[in-house]
């Protein structure tokens, strides 16, 4: 009896090591290298959002992002697996008919997107944010035969002032900003120069239409006044040759009687 209750002791711990072997195994496979090979597990702070059974993550790699510093605005798609098992497969290629734009305000700017060498499914944009405030993606096209036509706001850009030590005398907008107000406003005031120098030209034009309408009305004034002193002197002749013939009409009446 006292060895069957031997070997019954060494077959439980046998067991019980097997199964703690087992939930260890899968919970390294679950926690580290799914974690690891996750293609989201750097989007804590970006936009997640669905389109049919594509999803499209957007946001900057770098956060927060500073004004006049170099980021990437980053975006990852994914698909729902044909198992039904919720599972994301990352979408190779995926951009391929996308065209997407950061806008800041009204202005917008295309965006060269290549596949990060990081992470299957990503995708990143170089670009130099020069003004703090809200910046968005516009996409537009297909991915997977998937119409996507929409805007994303991505996280706010601030000022450099937020981690900067020891603070510099500038407002901490970035000193690109003067420069990009000083290229608008020359950008403004060549406009409106060209706009007089328009103007000016159409003048010109206008007053040369004027001065030759005035023109034609003079020569067609002067013209009446040649018909009209032509038409004088006829009459005039022809009131002569009248009172001419009056007279010759009385003279030959007298010598008749």
């Amino acid at each position: 009896m006292e060895y069957n209750m031997k070997n019954d002791s060494s077959v439980s711990l046998i067991i019980m090591s097997f199964v703690y072997l087992m939930i260890v195994i899968a919970a390294k496979n679950y926690i580290f290298d799914d974690g690891l090979n996750s293609p989201f597990q750097k989007v804590l702070a970006h936009v997640s959002t669905e389109y049919g059974n594509i999803t499209v993550q957007a946001g900057w790699d770098q956060e927060p992002p500073l004004v006049d510093e170099m980021n990437d605005i980053v975006v990852g798609v994914t698909r729902e697996s044909d198992l039904g098992n919720s599972s994301a497969i990352p979408v190779r290629n995926a951009l391929a008919d996308m065209n997407i734009m950061v806008k800041y305000g009204g202005v917008t700017k295309s965006l060269d997107f290549v596949p990060s060498q990081e992470q299957e499914g990503w995708y990143e944009a170089k670009i130099l944010p020069t003004r703090v405030g809200s910046y968005s993606l516009v996409l537009n096209g297909t991915i997977q035969d998937q119409p996507i036509n929409d805007e994303t706001q991505i996280e706010d850009v601030e000022s450099t002032q937020k981690i900067s030590f020891p603070e510099t005398s500038g407002d901490g907008s970035g000193s690109s900003n003067d420069a990009s107000n000083t290229n608008l406003l020359s950008g403004q005031i060549s406009n409106i120069l060209n706009q007089i120098t328009n103007d000016i030209n159409n003048i010109r034009d206008d007053i040369g239409t004027l001065a030759e309408s005035n023109s034609n009305i003079q020569e067609g004034i002067q013209d009446v006044k040649d018909i009209a002193d032509r038409s004088y002197i006829l009459a005039m002749t022809a009131i002569g040759v009248g009172a001419a013939g009056i007279l010759i009409a009385a003279a030959a009446l007298v010598r008749t009687r």
